[in-house]
């Protein structure tokens, strides 16, 4: 005859092992059931009863067993600090995502030029005087005026402006549907999506 004790979480055969005290007394096909749905990847648990029974395994360390229904929950404490841990780590990853894309626009700019920008711009739209934009003209032989060099930097400028307004556009929808996900599904969902997202 087969026990199993649910302190040691264990089964034990009669002659051959010592039978701990309150062990529950179990067939042999309720044993090679239970043996074999452990071998599927099934956890072997004492139910309220004390008897040995097979249920999913722990999804996480933040999920508890209901023994009523035998079905892994996490509690509502617990639930509430994991999503606001996943909406920070979800927020972190489309910030990351964010500057990836603004660096992938700007390959091929060093820091010197790209710390520059905002210069150059407003001195092409007549914001600021012509120093900058004069000595680059002065140093280039492809332009005929300083006018063409304006023209070429506003026109880049308001691309830049553009992509990246498309860019923070996706970013902040983003940052919307994470604040106001209620389960960990809607956080699944986004997840998804953010991986999907790719440069404009």
């Amino acid at each position: 005859m087969y026990f199993y004790d649910k302190t040691t979480n264990g089964f034990y055969i009669e002659d051959l092992h010592d039978i701990p005290q309150g062990a529950t007394g179990i067939s042999e096909e309720t044993y090679r059931t239970l043996l074999d749905g452990q071998a599927a990847g099934k956890q072997i648990i004492a139910n309220k009863q004390g008897n040995p029974v097979l249920v999913d395994p722990q999804p996480s360390d933040a999920h508890e067993l209901n023994l009523d229904t035998l079905i892994w929950e996490i509690p509502q404490e617990k639930l509430t600090a994991l999503l606001k841990h996943r909406k920070s780590s979800l927020m972190t990853t489309i910030a990351n995502k964010t500057d990836n894309f603004k660096a992938q626009y700007l390959q091929g700019y060093s820091q010197a030029e790209i710390d520059s920008f905002y210069r150059q711009e407003r001195e092409a739209r007549n914001e600021l005087p012509l120093m900058l934009l004069t000595e680059i003209f002065e140093g280039r032989d492809d332009l005929k005026s300083v006018d063409e060099l304006k023209k070429k930097v506003i026109e880049k400028a308001d691309l830049f402006a553009i992509i990246m307004g498309k860019l923070f556009a996706i970013k902040q929808g983003f940052e919307t549907h994470i604040e106001k996900a209620q389960t960990m599904e809607d956080l699944d969902k986004i997840e998804e999506d953010i991986n999907k997202w790719q440069k404009i």
